[in-house]
């Protein structure tokens, strides 16, 4: 006998209307109230988003940031059809948590390219770099006779980073597909803990990815604090980490709480309205002060030319001849295109199984690898551009600080 899921997927309550308000239910104010904070939050952001497209400047920094800000008025919109349109909750929350590990992966290509302009110049830099010890819980692993050591390459280091967080993306992107096939055979069972059904199982594997992708998040950033310190990191990591950690973990806990009775319908609130509705509500209110927080923390002023001559100041940088000039198009259209073009993340998770299963055991006999011995007269430990470095410099690189990035690209050459 195949198992039997008792969910309220897909069944539509009836609730008496809210003493005072007519014919007005609970589920219907809830609608109401996040259609309102929806619209705030989808306004915030899209003028956020919109500024930066018409001041693209810096074409590899803002896409990313047009692409992480552009998560809030999908959570926002999207959470407000899943609660008005609960039945078919299931459908419209797998699409936009998919989204989520597409702007999770954003954040860490911002962070990559902060440190360097390009691939290869990251694999240089990081050549050079000495690892740092994990975060915690990595620490107490160790104590207790886990080997969980930093790698001795600082590449190996950034090699393990970009894996543990582009593996979340493919991850989430893989079961949101078995979340949807299951959901239409019957097999998914939301409200179901039950290891008959798929829901507790895609559940345990994002949990687990997902912690590993926000542990190396952690790890680059708390390494790297002083490298990025000239463009503010932290509340920028700080923003993309409560978004993912409130909605995820906040979904989790009602789920339970609702399988174990302590939330239970009533004349008035449906079991719709609790399973969804609940989390829907939060969603919506967090979303809208998200909104406001990225403001502050990806702000658009940066990147206009008083904003990037401020920056270069603070790096310490000539500012003569430097590039400041719009390369978004009319009203920021290239800039749109540009940011909503997904090769840059297919060709990241190419590289991240390649790099993890093509040529492992040799790996550490690349000349990457290899410590300098003489930068200025040799070209020992390094190696020639692969098929990953063969990217282009945006015209945003061209002229990064005057007469010091002409000297950095003489260098280059040298190199």
């Amino acid at each position: 006998m195949g198992a039997f899921c008792n969910t309220t997927e897909g069944l539509r309550y009836h609730t008496d209307p809210i003493p005072g308000l007519g014919r007005l239910t609970v589920h219907d104010l809830g609608f109401i109230i996040c259609g309102v904070f929806a619209i705030f939050t989808t306004g915030i952001a899209l003028y956020l988003i919109q500024k930066h497209a018409i001041h693209y400047s810096r074409p590899d920094e803002q896409r990313h940031i047009m692409r992480i800000v552009f998560m809030l008025p999908v959570y926002a919109i999207i959470t407000t059809f899943s609660y008005g349109y609960y039945w078919w909750a299931i459908y419209f929350e797998v699409i936009r948590d998919c989204y989520e590990a597409f702007a999770l992966g954003s954040f860490f290509f911002l962070m990559t390219y902060l440190i360097a302009p390009t691939l290869h110049e990251q694999k240089q830099f990081f050549r050079r770099w000495e690892p740092k010890p994990w975060p915690w819980p990595a620490n107490w692993c160790l104590k207790i006779g886990i080997p969980f050591r930093a790698p001795r390459s600082g590449l190996t280091w950034f090699n393990i980073i970009w894996i543990g967080t582009f593996q979340y993306c493919a991850i989430r992107v893989l079961s949101t597909f078995v979340s949807l096939a299951t959901q239409w055979y019957g097999l998914y069972c939301e409200d179901s803990w039950s290891p008959k059904f798929a829901h507790v199982w895609v559940t345990v594997v994002l949990i687990i990815m997902i912690s590993v992708a926000l542990y190396v998040l952690i790890a680059f950033y708390s390494a790297l604090k002083e490298e990025l310190d000239a463009y503010h990191p932290f509340l920028k990591f700080l923003s993309i980490k409560l978004v993912i950690f409130f909605s995820f973990w906040q979904a989790i806990v009602i789920g339970l709480l609702t399988s174990a009775g302590v939330l239970k319908p009533s004349k008035y609130i449906s079991e719709g309205d609790i399973s969804t509705g609940i989390n829907a509500l939060l969603i919506s209110f967090e979303m809208t002060g998200f909104a406001i927080m990225h403001l502050y923390s990806y702000p658009w002023k940066d990147y206009t030319p008083e904003g990037l001559s401020e920056r270069y100041k603070r790096m310490g940088l000539a500012v003569r001849d430097l590039d400041v000039s719009r390369k978004g198009g009319s009203f920021g259209w290239k800039a749109w295109a540009d940011t909503f073009n997904p090769w840059d993340f297919i060709k990241a998770t190419a590289r991240g199984v390649r790099w993890l299963f093509v040529g492992r055991k040799r790996r550490h006999q690349d000349s990457i690898y290899t410590p300098d011995k003489d930068d200025d007269n040799s070209n020992n430990g390094y190696e020639s551009p692969d098929s990953d470095d063969k990217q282009d410099l945006l015209p945003s690189h061209h002229t990064r600080s005057g007469s010091s990035s002409q000297s950095h690209r003489r260098s280059s050459r040298d190199m």
